[in-house]
Protein backbone atom coordinates (compact mmCIF):
# COMPACT_ATOMS: atom_id res chain seq x y z
CA UNK A 1 0.00 0.00 0.00
CA UNK A 2 1.14 3.34 -0.96
CA UNK A 3 -0.39 6.74 0.03
CA UNK A 4 0.47 10.38 -0.95
CA UNK A 5 -1.38 13.27 0.38
CA UNK A 6 -4.58 15.03 -1.09
CA UNK A 7 -6.39 12.34 -0.05
CA UNK A 8 -4.70 10.09 -3.33
CA UNK A 9 -4.33 6.10 -2.85
CA UNK A 10 -3.10 3.85 -5.02
CA UNK A 11 -3.25 0.55 -4.28
CA UNK A 12 -1.23 -2.51 -5.62
CA UNK A 13 -1.03 -6.28 -4.78
CA UNK A 14 1.61 -8.53 -4.94
CA UNK A 15 1.33 -11.09 -7.71
CA UNK A 16 -1.77 -8.62 -9.52
CA UNK A 17 -1.46 -7.61 -12.73
CA UNK A 18 -3.72 -4.50 -11.95
CA UNK A 19 -3.08 -1.37 -9.81
CA UNK A 20 -6.37 0.10 -7.96
CA UNK A 21 -6.21 3.92 -7.89
CA UNK A 22 -8.62 5.94 -5.53
CA UNK A 23 -8.96 9.30 -4.46
CA UNK A 24 -11.76 10.16 -2.02
CA UNK A 25 -15.09 11.76 -3.12
CA UNK A 26 -14.44 10.40 -7.15
CA UNK A 27 -14.53 6.91 -6.87
CA UNK A 28 -11.85 4.68 -7.97
CA UNK A 29 -10.06 3.12 -11.20
CA UNK A 30 -8.35 -0.23 -12.03
CA UNK A 31 -5.29 0.08 -14.43
CA UNK A 32 -2.28 -1.93 -15.60
CA UNK A 33 0.75 -2.43 -13.31
CA UNK A 34 3.28 -3.73 -15.72
CA UNK A 35 5.22 -0.38 -15.98
CA UNK A 36 4.81 0.28 -12.56
CA UNK A 37 6.33 -3.17 -11.49
CA UNK A 38 9.10 -2.86 -13.80
CA UNK A 39 9.60 0.47 -11.85
CA UNK A 40 9.32 -1.03 -7.89
CA UNK A 41 11.78 -4.14 -9.13
CA UNK A 42 14.54 -1.49 -9.49
CA UNK A 43 16.91 -0.70 -7.21
CA UNK A 44 15.14 2.51 -5.18
CA UNK A 45 18.59 3.81 -3.34
CA UNK A 46 19.30 5.77 -6.82
CA UNK A 47 17.39 8.88 -6.98
CA UNK A 48 17.37 8.88 -10.95
CA UNK A 49 15.02 5.30 -10.58
CA UNK A 50 12.87 7.26 -8.17
CA UNK A 51 12.38 10.11 -10.30
CA UNK A 52 11.30 7.97 -13.08
CA UNK A 53 8.98 6.16 -10.74
CA UNK A 54 7.46 9.51 -9.64
CA UNK A 55 6.81 10.64 -12.98
CA UNK A 56 5.42 7.61 -14.07
CA UNK A 57 3.38 7.80 -11.21
CA UNK A 58 1.63 11.59 -11.86
CA UNK A 59 1.40 10.33 -15.74
CA UNK A 60 -0.98 7.03 -14.36
CA UNK A 61 -2.92 9.95 -11.72
CA UNK A 62 -3.99 11.78 -14.62
CA UNK A 63 -4.47 8.95 -16.79
CA UNK A 64 -7.64 7.85 -13.63
CA UNK A 65 -8.30 11.51 -13.67
CA UNK A 66 -9.41 11.10 -17.11
CA UNK A 67 -10.79 7.73 -16.92
CA UNK A 68 -13.07 9.26 -14.40
CA UNK A 69 -14.36 12.34 -16.46
CA UNK A 70 -15.13 10.29 -19.30
CA UNK A 71 -17.17 8.04 -17.07
CA UNK A 72 -19.00 11.29 -15.08
CA UNK A 73 -21.25 13.67 -16.64
CA UNK A 74 -19.81 16.78 -16.00
CA UNK A 75 -16.89 18.55 -14.02
CA UNK A 76 -13.61 20.32 -14.18
CA UNK A 77 -10.19 19.75 -13.93
CA UNK A 78 -8.41 20.76 -10.55
CA UNK A 79 -4.36 21.63 -9.86
CA UNK A 80 -3.27 19.20 -7.10
CA UNK A 81 0.35 19.41 -5.09
CA UNK A 82 1.54 16.53 -3.95
CA UNK A 83 4.81 15.71 -1.64
CA UNK A 84 6.58 12.51 -2.05
CA UNK A 85 9.66 11.54 -0.48
CA UNK A 86 12.65 11.30 -2.42
CA UNK A 87 15.38 9.30 -2.04
CA UNK A 88 18.76 11.41 -2.03
CA UNK A 89 22.96 10.28 -2.05
CA UNK A 90 24.79 13.02 0.36
CA UNK A 91 27.87 12.15 2.47
CA UNK A 92 28.10 12.79 6.31
CA UNK A 93 31.30 12.52 8.87
CA UNK A 94 30.52 10.27 11.45
CA UNK A 95 32.86 8.90 14.48
CA UNK A 96 33.67 5.65 14.65
CA UNK A 97 35.38 3.32 17.14
CA UNK A 98 38.60 1.58 15.32
CA UNK A 99 40.52 -0.89 16.31
CA UNK A 100 44.36 -0.39 15.86
CA UNK A 101 47.62 -2.13 16.82
CA UNK A 102 50.56 -1.36 18.43
CA UNK A 103 53.99 -2.65 19.00
CA UNK A 104 55.12 -3.22 22.50
CA UNK A 105 58.26 -4.54 23.00
CA UNK A 106 57.93 -7.47 26.75
CA UNK A 107 60.40 -9.34 28.59
CA UNK A 108 59.56 -12.97 30.26
CA UNK A 109 61.77 -15.37 31.87
CA UNK A 110 61.78 -18.77 31.16
CA UNK A 111 63.91 -22.07 32.98
CA UNK A 112 66.15 -23.57 30.24
CA UNK A 113 67.45 -27.21 31.70
CA UNK A 114 71.10 -27.96 31.09
CA UNK A 115 73.07 -31.30 31.36
CA UNK A 116 76.21 -30.87 33.64
CA UNK A 117 78.49 -34.27 33.58
CA UNK A 118 79.53 -35.66 37.33
CA UNK A 119 82.53 -38.33 37.84
CA UNK A 120 82.48 -40.44 40.57
CA UNK A 121 84.50 -43.68 41.89
CA UNK A 122 82.78 -47.16 42.37
CA UNK A 123 83.69 -50.45 43.72
CA UNK A 124 82.16 -53.19 42.92
CA UNK A 125 82.29 -57.07 43.56
CA UNK A 126 82.56 -59.48 40.85
CA UNK A 127 83.22 -63.18 40.26
CA UNK A 128 85.96 -64.99 38.39
CA UNK A 129 87.06 -68.42 37.60
CA UNK A 130 90.16 -69.35 38.52
CA UNK A 131 91.72 -72.75 37.03
CA UNK A 132 93.35 -75.38 39.51
CA UNK A 133 94.97 -78.40 38.66
CA UNK A 134 93.73 -82.06 40.32
CA UNK A 135 95.33 -85.86 40.41
CA UNK A 136 93.25 -88.19 39.86
CA UNK A 137 93.48 -92.25 39.17
CA UNK A 138 91.54 -93.70 36.77
CA UNK A 139 91.43 -97.54 35.89
CA UNK A 140 91.15 -98.34 32.50
CA UNK A 141 90.88 -101.20 30.02
CA UNK A 142 94.20 -102.45 27.21
CA UNK A 143 93.43 -104.52 24.82
CA UNK A 144 97.21 -106.86 24.90
CA UNK A 145 98.77 -108.61 22.08
CA UNK A 146 100.21 -111.60 22.14
CA UNK A 147 101.83 -114.41 19.55
CA UNK A 148 100.69 -118.14 19.37
CA UNK A 149 101.97 -120.93 16.76
CA UNK A 150 99.25 -122.61 14.91
CA UNK A 151 99.76 -125.76 12.19
CA UNK A 152 97.24 -125.35 9.32
CA UNK A 153 96.98 -127.25 5.90
CA UNK A 154 97.04 -126.18 2.64
CA UNK A 155 97.25 -127.19 -1.17
CA UNK A 156 99.87 -126.15 -3.57
CA UNK A 157 99.88 -126.45 -7.40
CA UNK A 158 103.16 -127.75 -8.12
CA UNK A 159 104.64 -126.79 -12.09
CA UNK A 160 106.18 -129.63 -13.97
CA UNK A 161 107.45 -129.33 -18.14
CA UNK A 162 106.23 -131.79 -20.89
CA UNK A 163 107.26 -132.14 -24.26
CA UNK A 164 105.26 -131.83 -27.35
CA UNK A 165 105.74 -132.05 -30.98
CA UNK A 166 103.70 -130.43 -33.78
CA UNK A 167 103.92 -129.19 -36.90
CA UNK A 168 103.15 -124.89 -38.42
CA UNK A 169 102.89 -123.15 -41.11
CA UNK A 170 106.37 -120.92 -42.30
CA UNK A 171 106.64 -118.04 -44.86
CA UNK A 172 109.30 -117.68 -47.13
CA UNK A 173 110.17 -115.26 -49.47
CA UNK A 174 112.27 -116.24 -53.19
CA UNK A 175 113.74 -113.28 -55.53
CA UNK A 176 112.07 -113.67 -59.21
CA UNK A 177 113.39 -111.79 -62.29
CA UNK A 178 111.05 -110.68 -64.28
CA UNK A 179 110.78 -108.25 -67.65
CA UNK A 180 109.08 -104.86 -66.95
CA UNK A 181 107.53 -102.09 -69.72
CA UNK A 182 108.46 -98.60 -68.36
CA UNK A 183 107.80 -95.09 -70.66
CA UNK A 184 109.92 -92.65 -70.39
CA UNK A 185 109.73 -88.92 -71.75
CA UNK A 186 113.02 -87.64 -74.15
CA UNK A 187 113.68 -84.30 -74.58
CA UNK A 188 114.50 -82.52 -77.46
CA UNK A 189 114.41 -78.48 -78.53
CA UNK A 190 112.53 -76.95 -81.09
CA UNK A 191 113.21 -73.33 -82.62
CA UNK A 192 110.13 -71.44 -82.63
CA UNK A 193 109.47 -67.34 -83.92
CA UNK A 194 107.23 -64.93 -82.70
CA UNK A 195 106.37 -61.23 -82.12
CA UNK A 196 107.09 -59.38 -79.34
CA UNK A 197 105.55 -55.40 -78.23
CA UNK A 198 108.58 -53.30 -78.20
CA UNK A 199 108.53 -49.35 -76.64
CA UNK A 200 110.58 -46.52 -78.10
CA UNK A 201 110.53 -42.65 -77.64
CA UNK A 202 109.51 -40.38 -80.29
CA UNK A 203 109.49 -36.81 -80.88
CA UNK A 204 106.45 -34.83 -81.84
CA UNK A 205 105.57 -31.40 -82.40
CA UNK A 206 102.74 -29.65 -80.77
CA UNK A 207 101.32 -26.65 -79.62
CA UNK A 208 100.06 -24.74 -76.94
CA UNK A 209 98.50 -21.60 -75.59
CA UNK A 210 100.51 -19.06 -73.42
CA UNK A 211 100.03 -15.95 -71.70
CA UNK A 212 102.55 -13.22 -72.45
CA UNK A 213 102.59 -9.53 -70.88
CA UNK A 214 103.75 -7.41 -73.61
CA UNK A 215 103.05 -4.25 -71.53
CA UNK A 216 105.36 -0.71 -71.47
CA UNK A 217 106.37 1.72 -68.76
CA UNK A 218 104.78 4.89 -68.12
CA UNK A 219 106.25 7.75 -66.64
CA UNK A 220 103.52 10.14 -64.39
CA UNK A 221 103.88 12.53 -61.07
CA UNK A 222 103.71 11.45 -58.32
CA UNK A 223 100.18 13.63 -56.69
CA UNK A 224 101.82 13.49 -53.39
CA UNK A 225 105.55 15.31 -54.74
CA UNK A 226 104.38 17.11 -58.18
CA UNK A 227 108.02 17.55 -58.65
CA UNK A 228 108.60 13.92 -58.55
CA UNK A 229 107.84 11.86 -61.75
CA UNK A 230 107.75 7.66 -60.96
CA UNK A 231 107.75 5.13 -63.49
CA UNK A 232 105.02 2.16 -63.32
CA UNK A 233 104.18 -0.62 -65.88
CA UNK A 234 101.08 -0.79 -67.85
CA UNK A 235 100.12 -4.84 -67.98
CA UNK A 236 98.74 -5.95 -71.48
CA UNK A 237 98.01 -9.55 -71.04
CA UNK A 238 98.20 -11.52 -74.70
CA UNK A 239 97.47 -15.18 -75.33
CA UNK A 240 99.96 -16.45 -78.41
CA UNK A 241 100.09 -19.96 -79.79
CA UNK A 242 103.76 -21.24 -79.28
CA UNK A 243 104.91 -24.71 -80.75
CA UNK A 244 107.19 -27.53 -78.29
CA UNK A 245 108.02 -30.43 -78.65
CA UNK A 246 107.62 -33.42 -76.65
CA UNK A 247 108.75 -37.22 -76.60
CA UNK A 248 105.65 -39.88 -76.71
CA UNK A 249 106.11 -43.80 -76.16
CA UNK A 250 105.03 -45.81 -79.23
CA UNK A 251 104.58 -49.74 -79.36
CA UNK A 252 105.46 -51.69 -82.10
CA UNK A 253 105.63 -55.55 -82.86
CA UNK A 254 109.31 -56.96 -83.71
CA UNK A 255 109.46 -60.33 -84.47
CA UNK A 256 111.76 -62.84 -82.85
CA UNK A 257 113.54 -66.39 -82.28
CA UNK A 258 112.82 -68.74 -79.68
CA UNK A 259 114.10 -72.16 -78.72
CA UNK A 260 111.33 -74.49 -76.41
CA UNK A 261 112.27 -77.36 -74.76
CA UNK A 262 109.86 -80.18 -75.35
CA UNK A 263 109.52 -84.00 -74.18
CA UNK A 264 108.38 -87.09 -76.13
CA UNK A 265 107.23 -90.66 -74.56
CA UNK A 266 109.14 -94.10 -75.38
CA UNK A 267 108.46 -97.18 -74.16
CA UNK A 268 111.43 -99.05 -72.64
CA UNK A 269 111.80 -103.06 -70.81
CA UNK A 270 113.86 -103.49 -67.99
CA UNK A 271 114.82 -106.50 -65.68
CA UNK A 272 114.20 -106.22 -62.04
CA UNK A 273 113.80 -108.91 -58.94
CA UNK A 274 110.56 -109.31 -57.72
CA UNK A 275 110.50 -111.03 -53.86
CA UNK A 276 107.71 -113.94 -53.77
CA UNK A 277 106.25 -115.04 -50.40
CA UNK A 278 105.24 -119.14 -50.17
CA UNK A 279 103.89 -120.63 -47.48
CA UNK A 280 105.09 -124.40 -46.00
CA UNK A 281 104.60 -126.74 -43.45
CA UNK A 282 107.29 -127.19 -40.76
CA UNK A 283 107.46 -129.87 -37.51
CA UNK A 284 108.61 -128.51 -34.41
CA UNK A 285 109.32 -129.46 -30.61
CA UNK A 286 108.07 -127.69 -27.91
CA UNK A 287 107.55 -127.37 -24.22
CA UNK A 288 104.23 -126.98 -22.19
CA UNK A 289 103.94 -126.49 -18.29
CA UNK A 290 101.50 -128.03 -16.62
CA UNK A 291 100.54 -128.03 -12.63
CA UNK A 292 99.50 -130.82 -9.97
CA UNK A 293 98.35 -130.32 -6.68
CA UNK A 294 100.14 -131.54 -3.68
CA UNK A 295 99.07 -130.93 -0.02
CA UNK A 296 101.00 -129.54 2.54
CA UNK A 297 101.49 -128.54 6.41
CA UNK A 298 103.01 -125.29 8.24
CA UNK A 299 103.04 -123.64 11.33
CA UNK A 300 102.53 -120.05 11.37
CA UNK A 301 102.47 -117.58 13.93
CA UNK A 302 98.41 -115.88 14.80
CA UNK A 303 98.60 -112.11 16.69
CA UNK A 304 95.93 -112.47 19.44
CA UNK A 305 94.16 -109.78 22.24
CA UNK A 306 93.33 -110.31 25.98
CA UNK A 307 91.67 -107.85 28.23
CA UNK A 308 94.06 -106.54 30.87
CA UNK A 309 92.51 -103.72 33.67
CA UNK A 310 95.28 -100.85 34.54
CA UNK A 311 95.15 -98.07 36.54
CA UNK A 312 96.72 -94.47 36.28
CA UNK A 313 97.26 -90.42 37.63
CA UNK A 314 95.42 -88.44 35.59
CA UNK A 315 95.83 -84.65 35.78
CA UNK A 316 92.72 -81.95 35.62
CA UNK A 317 91.67 -78.62 35.21
CA UNK A 318 89.31 -77.48 37.88
CA UNK A 319 87.34 -73.74 37.77
CA UNK A 320 86.98 -72.40 41.52
CA UNK A 321 85.23 -68.78 42.06
CA UNK A 322 86.87 -66.50 43.35
CA UNK A 323 85.33 -63.06 44.62
CA UNK A 324 87.74 -60.03 43.50
CA UNK A 325 87.06 -55.96 43.85
CA UNK A 326 87.33 -53.56 41.51
CA UNK A 327 87.43 -49.73 41.22
CA UNK A 328 86.20 -47.91 38.36
CA UNK A 329 84.91 -44.09 37.08
CA UNK A 330 81.15 -43.67 36.43
CA UNK A 331 80.28 -40.43 34.28
CA UNK A 332 76.73 -39.13 35.11
CA UNK A 333 74.24 -36.00 34.06
CA UNK A 334 72.92 -34.18 36.20
CA UNK A 335 70.09 -31.79 35.36
CA UNK A 336 70.45 -28.17 36.16
CA UNK A 337 67.77 -25.12 36.06
CA UNK A 338 69.23 -22.32 35.16
CA UNK A 339 66.54 -18.97 34.85
CA UNK A 340 67.00 -16.61 31.34
CA UNK A 341 65.00 -13.24 30.28
CA UNK A 342 64.62 -13.27 26.60
CA UNK A 343 62.60 -10.24 24.66
CA UNK A 344 59.62 -10.54 22.58
CA UNK A 345 57.09 -7.94 20.70
CA UNK A 346 53.79 -8.25 20.91
CA UNK A 347 50.56 -6.90 19.05
CA UNK A 348 48.73 -5.18 21.70
CA UNK A 349 44.95 -3.75 19.79
CA UNK A 350 43.95 0.04 21.15
CA UNK A 351 40.59 1.48 20.40
CA UNK A 352 40.87 4.77 18.58
CA UNK A 353 37.82 7.10 17.59
CA UNK A 354 38.33 8.45 13.91
CA UNK A 355 36.33 10.17 11.61
CA UNK A 356 35.42 8.97 8.35
CA UNK A 357 32.98 10.37 5.51
CA UNK A 358 30.03 7.53 4.82
CA UNK A 359 27.79 8.14 2.04
CA UNK A 360 23.99 8.39 3.57
CA UNK A 361 20.81 8.06 1.40
CA UNK A 362 18.03 10.31 2.93
CA UNK A 363 14.25 10.73 2.10
CA UNK A 364 13.88 14.20 0.79
CA UNK A 365 10.24 15.63 0.42
CA UNK A 366 9.19 16.94 -3.36
CA UNK A 367 6.40 18.87 -4.21
CA UNK A 368 4.54 18.01 -7.46
CA UNK A 369 1.27 19.54 -9.06
CA UNK A 370 -0.75 17.23 -11.23
CA UNK A 371 -4.55 17.94 -12.24
CA UNK A 372 -6.94 16.23 -11.31
CA UNK A 373 -10.30 15.54 -13.17
CA UNK A 374 -12.96 16.77 -10.57
CA UNK A 375 -16.64 15.55 -11.31
CA UNK A 376 -19.97 17.90 -10.81
CA UNK A 377 -21.58 14.83 -9.02
CA UNK A 378 -19.08 14.24 -6.73
CA UNK A 379 -19.84 13.25 -3.20
CA UNK A 380 -18.00 13.54 0.24
CA UNK A 381 -15.89 10.70 1.17
CA UNK A 382 -16.39 9.00 4.02
CA UNK A 383 -14.15 10.15 6.52
CA UNK A 384 -15.49 8.74 10.05
CA UNK A 385 -14.89 5.54 8.37
CA UNK A 386 -11.77 6.23 6.39
CA UNK A 387 -12.75 3.99 3.24
CA UNK A 388 -13.39 4.48 -0.53
CA UNK A 389 -16.61 3.55 -2.70
CA UNK A 390 -14.41 0.47 -3.57
CA UNK A 391 -13.42 -0.58 -0.12
CA UNK A 392 -17.14 -1.23 0.77
CA UNK A 393 -18.34 1.98 2.12
CA UNK A 394 -20.76 3.03 -0.42
CA UNK A 395 -23.45 0.14 -1.85
CA UNK A 396 -24.44 2.04 -5.26
CA UNK A 397 -21.37 4.02 -6.45
CA UNK A 398 -20.84 7.69 -5.24
CA UNK A 399 -24.41 8.73 -5.20
CA UNK A 400 -25.75 6.28 -2.73
CA UNK A 401 -23.78 7.45 0.48
CA UNK A 402 -22.30 5.80 3.00
CA UNK A 403 -23.94 2.53 4.33
CA UNK A 404 -21.40 2.09 6.95
CA UNK A 405 -21.51 5.30 9.12
CA UNK A 406 -24.91 6.22 7.69
CA UNK A 407 -23.97 9.31 5.95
Amino acid sequence: MMCCPNTLTIQMCQGASDLLIHRSGHGSIRTNSTLIRAFLGATFGKERIVLRFVFTLAGICMMSASAMAQSSCCGHWEEVQRTVMCPQQCQETRTVCSTEYRTEQRERTYTVSKRVPVRETKTSCYTVMVPQQCTKTVNYCVRVPYQEQVESTYCVSVPYQEQCTGTRCVCETIMEQKEVPYCVSVPYTEQMTGTRKVARQVQVQKTRTICVDEGHWEESCDPCNPCCTCRKWVSCPVQKECPYTVCETVCEEVPYTYCVTKCRQEQRTRTVCCPRTITKQVPYTYCVTKCRQEQRTCTHCVTKYRTEQRSREVCYTVCVPEQRTRTYEVCRYETVCEQKTATYCVRVPVQVQKEICVNVCKMVPSTLTTKVWVPECAQPACDSCNSGCDNGGCDSGCNGGCNACGN
